[in-house]
């Protein structure tokens, strides 16, 4: 197979996965660049499959529309513990006109408008309309993202929080975004860390490896050399990573699925529990841990030494 980021065609088989979280059916086969570090899908899909994928499998489809908020403006102690800033909206700066690519339940758009911001946002899964609907949230175009869908430099910002990583074709996405930002505009991206901690200490059950949504998990070699191809330079990284991240990563690793076309429990509900489930010894745990951030000292601890489980990428259209 040849590297999509790099072209080189020395790459190599890591192993065969399936969606062990929603149960997505199918084997597929992960295969790694030599010269870039960068590790890729080979199986590929359709504009259409994907979205059958996201709108069929996520767990958008059993969310409860409202209880829908937008996300809120936190600051101080509790949320750097809790590590607010790993999600790309918070440096979104006020007033300006941003597009968040991949806006998932739309609470960053909701984030952004109350900051005073032009907000618009994409989403392959046709759950989102919904919230966009009921919320007012105009802006909200439902598919992968289109640059035909906007005016040619008119954005100051664009975000992408883990989204580049599902991305089918990423060097003609990072293309076409940079046709929608105004000169010197700003792109702020979100991927998986492929040099944490994480992945190597929990194998074949990292979160992060996601069969088959993530086509592409970049190295810092493969992100730069991506980046510099489509007009980009890189201004900053980041290890940050949010804490519910590692208690999501413990509680999968107890009731991941392990077997093909079953999905998870927990990934199944997306943590949005019934009654019922809510009376369990395990997901009272769960909760408990989640409300006081008792585990979080670990994920500051990995973020500062440079192995969190996400990387965050500021870069500027040249």
């Amino acid at each position: 197979m040849t590297c999509p980021i790099c072209q080189s065609e020395k790459t190599k088989f890591l192993f065969e996965h399936y969606d062990d979280r929603f149960g997505y059916p199918g084997y597929f086969h992960l295969d790694r660049c030599t010269d870039c570090g960068h590790i890729f899908l080979r199986e590929t899909f359709t504009p259409q499959e994907l979205t059958d994928m996201y709108s069929n499998y996520y767990p958008r489809k059993s969310f409860d529309i409202e209880s829908w908020k937008p996300y809120p403006e936190t600051n101080g102690f509790f949320a750097w513990l809790d590590g607010d800033n790993a999600r790309c909206h918070r440096w979104v700066p006020k007033n300006v006109k941003v597009l968040d690519i991949g806006c998932g339940y739309c609470e960053t758009l909701g984030y952004h408008q109350a900051r005073g911001c032009e907000a618009w946002g994409c989403e392959a899964d046709e759950n989102s309309k919904k919230i966009a609907e009921r919320y007012g949230l105009k802006n909200f175009k439902l598919g992968l993202f289109n640059p035909d869908d906007y005016e040619k430099e008119y954005f100051d910002y664009v975000t992408m929080f883990h989204v580049l990583e599902h991305c089918a074709d990423p060097k003609l996405t990072l293309e076409q975004i940079r046709t929608i930002l105004k000169p010197g505009g700003k792109l702020i991206i979100g991927i998986p860390h492929l040099r944490c901690i994480g992945r190597y200490f929990f194998g074949c059950g990292w979160l992060n490896w996601h069969t088959p949504y993530h086509l592409n998990i970049y190295s810092d070699k493969s992100f730069r050399f991506l980046a510099n191809e489509t007009g980009f330079n890189v201004t900053n990284w980041k290890s940050l990573t949010h804490s519910q991240h590692l208690l999501a990563q413990w509680a999968f690793m107890v009731i991941r699925s392990r077997k093909m076309g079953v999905a998870s429990p927990l990934c199944e509900t997306d943590g949005h529990f019934s009654g019922e489930q809510k009376k369990r010894w395990d997901i009272r745990l769960y909760n408990f841990l989640e409300k006081t951030c008792s585990y979080a000292w670990l994920e500051r601890l990995s973020d500062a030494c440079g192995v969190g489980e996400h990387s965050l990428y500021f870069a500027e259209k040249r």
